[in-house]
């Protein structure tokens, strides 16, 4: 190969892992704004299901029923960003092997029995819809 079309290579490469590492940014940062979206959204749905008397019993009750589906949506759009994280993460992996670059190949080891961001977000969704539930089984109409 010649030292010309090399030094392309290498600089594409480089362009590459530049914007996998933009990628990697922008679905860590929409993770969270999943949540202040998420919190938002059902505080919404929670002050028309659950205020005392504000809102005719229909609209109550299908503000509590919204809630499930509210949560479902966003535990699934942040599972989607969480895969999408990942991608990029391991595209980084490979692209520093061909690069010499040692920003994610060299990051500490995960310490044991400490669960990985993602394992933290499905519990949240799981015990926030279980909360949910609860909320609409257990306060009266």
């Amino acid at each position: 190969m010649s030292e010309e079309r090399q030094a392309r290579s290498e600089e594409s490469l480089r362009h590459e892992y530049t914007e996998v590492l933009q990628l990697i940014r922008h679905y860590s940062n929409l993770r969270f704004a999943i949540y202040t979206i998420l919190f938002a959204a059902v505080g919404g749905l929670g002050f028309v299901a659950f205020g005392k008397n504000q809102f005719d019993a229909h609209t109550a009750t299908l503000a509590r029923i919204a809630g499930i589906p509210a949560i479902a949506l966003f535990g699934w759009y942040e599972e989607r960003c969480a895969q999408a994280f990942d991608i990029g993460v391991r595209r980084a992996i490979e692209l520093e092997g061909l690069l010499n670059y040692a920003q994610f190949t060299r990051r500490p080891a995960r310490l044991p029995f400490v669960p990985n961001g993602r394992m933290v977000g499905r519990i949240f969704f799981v015990l926030f819809t279980l909360l949910w539930v609860y909320a609409v089984l257990a306060v009266p109409a």
